[in-house]
């Protein structure tokens, strides 16, 4: 890939002659890292000179007020030490509901897919998740966790089994377990088009990958915002998943599922060619 690799770090020093920003740095890593390590590294290098930075992935494309609205929510929030980051999504689910009466919502529950964070929240994350084990084995707190939506407790297992480290559910896990949250736009400020196969851990899925970008959508801010119970069923239902909640326990139970899973694949792949 190094052929795409300098033409997008030729890319990136060419911005600083576009006028779009004060200044542009490339950080250029010498070898491949990994999604992981190369966006903690990253936030590692910014937050030695700043207090808070704005990210998202090269599969996000954001909105006109994107920069607008982060740059006002870490103003606004940044004394507010229940909150956690600055989301710019929102699911392609109908997540606020007729008459909820603000911009934003909050949830317990992180989103990479642009946002905002402050360095104290940042450090104050235990990514290597030293208490797993005990959690894991506690059934009313695991309970707990999946009542904000049981797709995370999946691949919370997955990494764990895998033996990587997932950002985004390792910061999922440090919001419930101290409490915070995130604060969320009603309308998508950004959307991910790495749903066609090409993202990492996104796979194939059209409506993710077709999801509408709301262009001049500022969110009027709001302080002392509280968790909205509407808001958080609504959540719960959009990531609920019959052939994961359902399907795929029911075969874990049974013993069943990885020869399932295999005669599937090969099903799958036969039709497929």
């Amino acid at each position: 890939h190094k052929d795409t690799i300098n033409k997008i770090r030729e890319y990136i020093t060419s911005l600083n002659d576009k006028g779009y920003f004060k200044s542009v740095e490339g950080i250029f890593w010498e070898q491949n890292k990994g999604s992981f390590d190369s966006i903690n590294d990253a936030m590692k290098y910014i937050f030695k000179k700043y207090d808070k930075l704005i990210l998202f992935e090269d599969d996000i494309l954001v909105s006109n007020k994107f920069l607008e609205y982060m740059n006002n929510a870490l103003e606004f929030y940044k004394d507010d030490k229940r909150i956690m980051s600055i989301a710019s999504h929102t699911h392609y689910k109908k997540i606020a509901y007729k008459g909820y009466p603000y911009d934003v919502y909050m949830l317990q529950m992180y989103s990479p897919w642009g946002v905002g964070i402050w360095k104290d929240r940042y450090e104050s994350i235990d990514f290597e998740i030293s208490d797993i084990k005990e959690f894991l084995n506690n059934k009313k707190e695991v309970e707990r966790f999946n009542s904000i939506s049981r797709h995370m407790l999946g691949i919370l297992k997955d990494m764990l089994e895998k033996g990587k480290k997932y950002g985004d559910v390792i910061v999922c896990y440090n919001m419930f377990k101290k409490d915070k949250y995130t604060i969320y736009p009603i309308k998508p400020l950004s959307v991910n088009r790495g749903h066609d196969g090409r993202g990492e851990h996104c796979g194939i899925d059209r409506f993710w990958q077709n999801q509408e970008l709301i262009n001049d959508f500022l969110p009027k801010l709001i302080k002392d915002i509280e968790l909205d119970s509407k808001i958080t069923k609504n959540t719960y239902r959009a990531f609920y998943s019959y052939k994961r909640d359902i399907v795929e326990k029911s075969l874990h139970k049974l013993r069943i599922y990885k020869p399932v899973r295999f005669v599937y694949k090969k099903i799958k792949n036969a039709f497929a060619s």
